[in-house]
């Protein structure tokens, strides 16, 4: 079935291109402007209602001169966002000057210590902060469809992976959980996190990024890897709160590492590393290599949260809105306002389509019967009180 094109505008800055077909995911290619720098991404929505809180989100981060578009058609994750019923987001970095073994190089790649700690030579690049660009993108995103705010997740490939530890440090006020493969935290991200949350990071035995002479590839036996990845394993157990004593798990191609006990008088997270024999410098999807990390991480990332199971969702503590997201009626109270109070509805576009005046002694029900599917606004007001939800309909 050929897909439809279709264009909508969410906010000046913001532009959705779908291409989408009927009873299947429905994709968005997305221009963003931030910072003033104009940004790429692919957002992908499953074909079913969202679960009750809202739908996740996973965002999968690509490697150095990559793209979102390719991690799009070999990562697994929009396949799996399908059967689980999650939105899946690729976005792409922008064009940075970065040493390649002490090469200076042009090409994409996410701004952490990656490229910043050893800059090119030459006048200082303008960086922009690729961790407000991701977090803008997931509040576009919340913005637009029903989403569970405590089940956003972010994983990413070799720089990317660095990136998806950086925003474990710069960003979990907004993601859950990261999880990554083919690098680390780098130094110059090494830092206290703005609020601690659980981080993954996988490594093949043949990853020539981490192979130094005289190895011919990366320890496997015993637990000699701690050793010789001490420096940027250490660098995430100090950031994460926790000790260097850790709960060992393998498997005949896998070992992982859990450092979860807390240092003394902290409250810490936990690192996950898990060193996988054979395997290269690939996001494993089991075609490069035969496990899955879109599935195992998946799994990762639910047990990382207390999932949400109250059907009622509020942009603040002054709006009940119950069913939310709903088929039919979405009935709305304010016990804040003792009085009288006006109120009007926004579509996606920001165009008034209903308004009233309502007691707030009696509950509004909002119909769906003359609105399409989608996302719209509630605004209400009374005096110099003024309070705002999102309303979603399926």
């Amino acid at each position: 079935m050929n897909p439809n094109l279709m264009k909508f505008n969410l906010s000046c800055a913001v532009y959705f291109t779908c291409l989408a077909s009927l009873f299947a995911q429905t994709r968005f290619d997305i221009n963003l402007i931030s910072e003033g720098r104009l940004r790429e991404s692919i957002v992908v929505k499953p074909s079913s209602p969202p679960p009750i809180g809202g739908y996740p989100i996973v965002f999968m981060l690509h490697g150095t001169n990559q793209d979102g578009e390719y991690f799009y058609d070999i990562s697994g994750w929009k396949e799996l966002g399908e059967q689980e019923n999650f939105i899946t987001v690729f976005p792409t970095s922008l064009r940075w000057c970065y040493l390649d073994d002490g090469i200076e190089t042009y090409g994409f790649r996410w701004v952490n210590g990656q490229v910043t700690d050893i800059p090119c030579s030459g006048p200082p690049q303008n960086y922009i902060s690729d961790v407000n660009f991701l977090k803008l993108l997931a509040k576009k995103i919340a913005d637009t469809f029903p989403v569970n705010p405590s089940m956003i997740f972010a994983s990413g490939f070799s720089n990317g992976s660095a990136m998806i530890h950086k925003l474990a440090i710069d960003a979990g006020d907004v993601f859950a959980a990261c999880a990554g493969s083919g690098s680390f935290l780098a130094a110059g991200d090494s830092t206290t996190p703005v609020r601690r949350i659980p981080v993954w990071a996988m490594l093949g035995t043949n990853d020539d990024r981490f192979i130094r002479a005289p190895f011919t590839e990366i320890p496997f036996g015993g637990d000699s890897v701690l050793s010789y990845l001490y420096n940027p394993l250490q660098r995430m157990v100090v950031c994460q709160g926790v000790t260097q004593n850790f709960t060992k798990f393998e498997t005949p191609i896998t070992h992982t590492y859990d450092f979860n006990e807390n240092n003394s008088g902290d409250t810490g997270q936990l690192y996950r590393f898990t060193l996988i024999k054979d395997m290269f410098h690939v996001y494993p999807n089991g075609m490069n290599f035969r496990l899955e990390a879109a599935k195992l991480f998946w799994e990762f990332f639910k047990r990382s949260v207390v999932v949400k199971t109250n059907s009622n969702t509020k942009d603040n503590s002054e709006i009940l809105a119950y069913p939310n997201p709903s088929t039919d009626k979405i009935n709305i109270s304010i016990p804040k306002i003792n009085n009288v109070y006006n109120w009007q509805l926004f579509d996606a576009y920001g165009n008034t389509i209903q308004y009233g005046i309502q007691s707030s002694k009696e509950t509004l029900s909002i119909d769906k019967l003359n609105y399409e599917s989608g996302f719209y606004l509630f605004k209400a007001w009374s005096g110099n009180q003024s309070f705002t939800h999102k309303l979603f309909f399926y």
